[in-house]
């Protein structure tokens, strides 16, 4: 029936269904030359039956990508081999040498020449895919993992010792065969965070075990109390809480009684943590000197600090009707935790002051903080051991030691021998985010003239001037531009700062990856993946996947197209002349494209799997199971309804992130603080409304409709 479905479909499109209505395809055979043949690709050197539905895909898409399929297109090349084949001729690189190798191991292969790092000889070592993975990826980061490696060492095991390379860490401490990948996972955790890892890295503890002491270490606590090899890791988390309840806030404080005698009339009371001690006196009439007081206390083995004013009450005749507070423990004192002091400033928050006449400051937003190469960033100061207390009766209470910080992350900076400095290695700008440190290239340029042309960095763009008629400007950082702007195109992988805005008469390009800010935005076509900012914007193209906000009390957004997926804040639209102004908020065209795309994919998919379970299904009624359990194309069934099922899956998983994203888009408004002018159109998710002169409103969906709003 799926076959007959497939010829069908065929002549329906017109096709010459001649080169694969033959009994010897499978139906998903046939479906894979009838693609073929609706894309006018030459079908004739894949339909064959000796290809798989598989082999088939591969070749029909290099056919169609215009690769050289004949590299690759052999039956005797299993289709996952084909495909990474075909993926490097795509990119430019010919892995057709390499087909004795496994699937995964020439994917590794391709992505390490795509990133122009060397693998070879750790392929022709032995290393196995997962393996060549952690490899991989620590050369494109640059670090010098050969030291360390072994082939004893999984993958895992591998991405610990490349991580500890990545922060700085002495990782010969765990680069060990005789240590399994979590086991190396906590010694890397106790080198970040500064403790003694020597006293667990030891590769007789579990994991597990050297999991609770790093943590008490972590928490000051004197873990010789449990470190030992006699207690399991559930052991060691009971008698490790237990520490750290004995060492909460205000326990020191409770007052609970633990013990309590009758000396000599004397009614002795110690609190639960032998703190504190109190005296109550029984009989009132009965008369005592202070020799009698110390020798009940000394008795009860009270011996230090005891109050002298406490025995003076008592003296006087108080302590009948309450207890006495005779004694007085010293409470532990913690030590301060570990902190870093920096010699660069952290806190610039790159926001536009707004000024009295109601426009926003650009010119003084600070963006960068540069330093030089072997400046000195930071010093770690290391925590404080802390003082010890002692009890009424004479028990030292060990003090709980300050908590170490982990040392930074980041890159472009060094930390040194003493593991405490850290210096800068480049010269660049520096910025501090969640205890990491980046240090990026950054250019800086006078100004941007016909002469200069085209501009490409792989960090941030500092121009100190102008940005002239006709230039470009591309970076995988900020640009900032301190001069105006004319038509020219700036694209940047980070955020673009105009302190002085931007005019381009129609033709200029503003895009970033993250937030555009501007004093004014002139006649540009702008594309911020995160927010737009401006005081005022003219006759603009403008695009936010988050909010466009006019800021200022004389915020205008007047005339062009202006689109954003999370909302628009300005004071005034349009004009008194009724300048055309156009603001689409929410789902726009791409998303609906974007959702089709996938819904067509899942029909598709769907499809295929159907073709699949039947032709598996023939399979089962057609041989008995020890017949077709020996069968290659049972078992290529049964691997192909998996890998597609796997697909299916990971196309709904984005299409619900798609549509998680559109959720957001129906609380999506404009608020216009100030005038509303007539001539702008507002359209919400689909639906449009015509503007009337109005104050101070907010427009909104509810329901089909656009509704609006008093503020």
């Amino acid at each position: 029936m799926d076959q007959i479905n497939e010829i069908t479909e065929g002549k329906e499109a017109g096709l010459d269904v001649s080169v694969y209505a033959k009994k010897d395809f499978f139906a998903i055979q046939m479906r894979q030359i009838r693609l073929g043949l609706e894309e006018g690709l030459d079908v004739k050197l894949y339909a064959k039956p000796e290809y798989d539905w598989f082999q088939m895909e591969e070749i029909r898409k290099g056919l169609k990508w215009g690769v050289d399929v004949s590299k690759y297109a052999s039956p005797d090349i299993p289709y996952d081999k084909m495909r990474q084949v075909r993926k490097g001729l795509n990119e430019g690189i010919d892995l057709s040498g390499h087909l004795k190798l496994d699937a995964g191991i020439l994917r590794q292969l391709r992505r390490a020449i795509k990133a122009k790092v060397d693998i070879i000889k750790y392929v022709k070592a032995g290393y196995v895919m997962e393996q060549l993975e952690q490899i991989r990826l620590a050369l494109q980061k640059g670090l010098n993992i050969s030291p360390y490696l072994s082939k004893e060492f999984r993958g895992s095991a591998i991405y610990e010792i490349a991580l500890g390379l990545e922060k700085g860490l002495d990782v010969e401490v765990y680069a060990r065969v005789e240590y399994g990948w979590q086991q190396m996972r906590e010694i890397r955790l106790g080198l970040e965070n500064r403790v003694d890892v020597s006293v667990y890295a030891d590769p007789l503890y579990s994991w597990q075990q050297m999991h609770e002491i790093r943590i008490g270490l972590e928490n000051g606590l004197d873990v010789s109390h449990y470190s030992s090899l006699m207690y399991s890791a559930r052991d060691m988390k009971r008698r490790r809480e237990k520490m750290e309840a004995y060492y909460q806030e205000g326990a020191e404080a409770e007052v609970q009684e633990r013990a309590s005698e009758l000396l000599d009339n004397f009614l002795i009371i110690i609190s639960q943590d032998e703190m504190e001690a109190y005296i109550e006196i029984e009989d009132e009439q009965k008369e005592f000197a202070r020799e009698d007081i110390l020798n009940a206390l000394k008795q009860k083995g009270i011996t230090q600090g005891v109050i002298e004013e406490g025995i003076d009450a008592l003296l006087d005749g108080k302590g009948f009707s309450a207890p006495v507070l005779i004694a007085k423990g010293l409470a532990p004192k913690n030590g301060k935790d570990g902190w870093y002091e920096f010699f660069f400033r952290t806190d610039l928050s790159h926001a536009p002051v707004e000024m009295p006449d109601g426009t926003v400051n650009y010119q003084d937003v600070e963006w960068f903080e540069m330093v030089e190469k072997g400046q000195k960033l930071a010093y770690y100061h290391e925590a404080e051991s802390g003082t010890g207390g002692i009890t009424v009766t004479g028990k030292r209470v060990p003090a709980k030691k300050g908590r170490e910080q982990s040392v930074l992350l980041g890159n472009g900076f060094a930390m040194m021998s003493d593991m405490k400095t850290y210096m800068s290695t480049i010269k660049g700008r520096i910025e501090l985010h969640d205890n990491k440190i980046t240090i990026s290239k950054i250019l800086v340029l006078e100004e941007m003239t016909l002469a200069t042309g085209k501009v490409e960095f792989d960090g941030s763009i500092y121009v100190k001037g102008n940005v002239g008629y006709g230039t470009m400007i591309k970076a995988d950082g900020d640009v900032v531009v301190c001069g105006s702007v004319e038509t020219a195109v700036i694209e940047s992988k980070g955020s673009i700062l105009l302190k002085n805005g931007i005019n381009a008469s129609g033709t200029g390009m503003i895009r970033a990856e993250k937030s555009v800010h501007g004093k004014f935005l002139e006649a540009v076509h702008v594309y911020a993946g995160e927010n737009i900012q401006a005081n005022y914007c003219l006759n603009c193209e403008l695009y936010a996947e988050g909010y466009i906000q006019l800021l200022g009390t004389k915020g205008i957004l007047a005339g062009g197209l202006v689109q954003s997926l999370k909302g628009i804040v300005t004071h005034s639209v349009g004009n008194r002349a009724g300048i055309p102004t156009y603001l689409k908020l929410g789902m726009n065209e791409g998303f609906v494209k974007e959702q089709n795309s996938y819904d067509r994919q899942i029909r598709e998919a769907s499809k295929e799997l159907s073709i699949l379970g039947n032709a598996y299904l023939e399979m089962q009624r057609k041989h008995p199971p020890e017949v077709r359990n020996t069968m290659e194309i049972y078992l290529k069934l049964e691997n192909a309804i998996f890998t597609v099922n796997k697909k299916l899956e990971e196309i709904h998983k984005h299409k619900g992130q798609l549509e998680e994203k559109l959720e957001g888009t129906k609380d999506v408004k404009a608020v216009i603080k100030g005038t509303l002018y007539e001539g702008t159109t507002i359209e919400i998710n689909g639906h449009s409304w015509m503007a009337k002169e109005m104050q101070n409103v907010t427009i909104k969906q509810i329901a089909d409709r656009v509704a609006v709003y008093s503020n």
